[in-house]
């Protein structure tokens, strides 16, 4: 079988264009959209491999694409490493170029911390938890991280939507992120950025936990005393550039998306409990929620280091208990009531379109809406959560703090690290 040019390939099912542009499999026609210009250019080819369709999020350091994996015919998410701000791309050779003698130095430094993430997460495997890295590469003067392809929504966007979650639906859709929390710390990894905006719920009813450019070694490099963190989910020890951090450090961000998911309230900071703790136990606000599940939960939010479980196990222990307090069925029927209501925007958009064979596409979407019916996912568009560029926890926040304790890595990046991203 001959292969295809890339230029054939339709980038919404990897079918086959005809001569109109039109996909001979799902009946779209090619998106012809303009690209912003600091954005690579629809159906560049990375690694000779991955075929670029379009951005799906951006943050602060970064900016996520959709593409196609020629070689498994899958798709794929791709994370270019992109400081806004700090660099400008070069539109005729898709190079990353730093924009300022005195950003090389802020740059290098989050380019090495993104290689970490990359490197963390290929470390971890056989989690289904944890979103899955599949490659990673550098290419263009920059870095790339080659990701499982996820199909849903944030949990902040889904109890948005939905409204406080029952205790037994807030445990159950977190449980997979908790067991896979306990396989992460047995590498001697934390996350350190844990909270509804990293926890993806797919289509297929999976649960991840994404994003960890902000992960490190439990008690590792004390000169890499970075402050990274999330306001209102970090806990104090966060705070402190010489603050001990391990396991749990993540068990206190967890509490508090668990408390968030319940009662819809984000907690004060950590810092700001020290001196008054007004945080209730969810059950004084009107949540229905076994006594002792509570008690974990409480001793998960304490506010010192010291008074918080110590590793996974003892809270998994204590917020499920031996009993089966939660059940999955009712989440799944919610889950599913949600996935009947309505069309996606995506497919809306689709049913505004012309399309050649609008039969097979009408079809297609009552096999979709049928095959989701029992699924956690919820029909809006795909995407990949990024974080927003005005949060204060980015690698490369313009924030004091950060700079201030941020350790000075060395300013020749490109050589040293591609040569190191080579013998991976």
């Amino acid at each position: 079988m001959a292969q295809r040019r890339n230029n054939d390939i339709c980038l919404f099912c990897f079918g086959t264009l005809n001569g109109d542009r039109v996909c001979v499999s799902c009946g779209k026609k090619e998106d012809d959209s303009p690209t912003p210009a600091h954005h690579l250019k629809r159906r560049t080819v990375l690694q000779k491999r991955y075929v670029i369709d379009k951005a799906i999020g951006e943050g602060g350091f970064g900016i996520t694409y959709r593409a196609w994996d020629t070689q498994t015919a899958k798709k794929v998410a791709i994370k270019e490493y992109y400081p806004s701000g700090y660099v400008t791309r070069d539109p005729r050779s898709d190079k990353v170029i730093i924009n300022s003698k005195q950003n090389h130095a802020p740059t290098n430094r989050g380019l090495k911390r993104f290689i970490d993430e990359a490197q963390n997460l290929s470390k971890i495997t056989d989690h289904s938890g944890i979103v899955e890295v599949l490659n990673f590469f550098s290419a263009n003067s920059t870095a790339y991280i080659v990701m499982e392809f996820l199909d849903g929504i944030s949990l902040k966007s889904y109890v948005k939507r939905k409204g406080k979650l029952t205790a037994p639906d807030a445990f159950t859709i977190l449980k997979p992120v908790i067991l896979s929390l306990r396989g992460l710390h047995a590498t001697g990894l934390i996350h350190r950025d844990i909270s509804p905006d990293n926890v993806l719920i797919t289509r297929e009813g999976e649960v991840k936990l994404i994003d960890f450019g902000a992960a490190k070694h439990s008690n590792g490099d004390r000169d890499d005393a970075s402050i990274v963190l999330k306001q209102g989910f970090a806990p104090e020890e966060q705070y402190r550039a010489t603050g001990e951090q391990g396991p749990w450090t993540d068990i206190y961000a967890l509490g508090v998306t668990l408390y968030y998911c319940m009662t819809g309230i984000i907690m004060p900071e950590s810092i700001q409990r020290i001196y008054e703790d007004t945080v209730l136990p969810p059950s004084k606000l009107g949540v229905e929620i076994h006594p002792k599940a509570e008690q974990a939960l409480m001793k998960a939010l304490a506010v010192f280091a010291k008074d918080r479980y110590k590793m996974m196990d003892t809270l998994i222990d204590d917020l499920y208990g031996e009993n089966d307090y939660y059940s999955f069925s009712s989440v799944r029927k919610d889950a599913a009531m949600s996935a009947r209501q309505g069309t996606s925007e995506r497919e809306k958009k689709m049913e505004r379109s012309p399309t050649v064979n609008a039969r097979d596409i009408k079809i297609q979407r009552k096999r979709t809406a049928q095959t989701i019916k029992d699924r956690i996912g919820i029909s809006t568009p795909s995407r990949v959560v990024e974080k927003k560029e005005n949060e204060p926890n980015y690698a490369l926040s313009q924030d004091e703090r950060y700079k201030k304790v941020t350790r000075k890595y060395d300013k020749a990046f490109p050589k040293q690290l591609a040569d190191k991203l080579k013998r991976k």
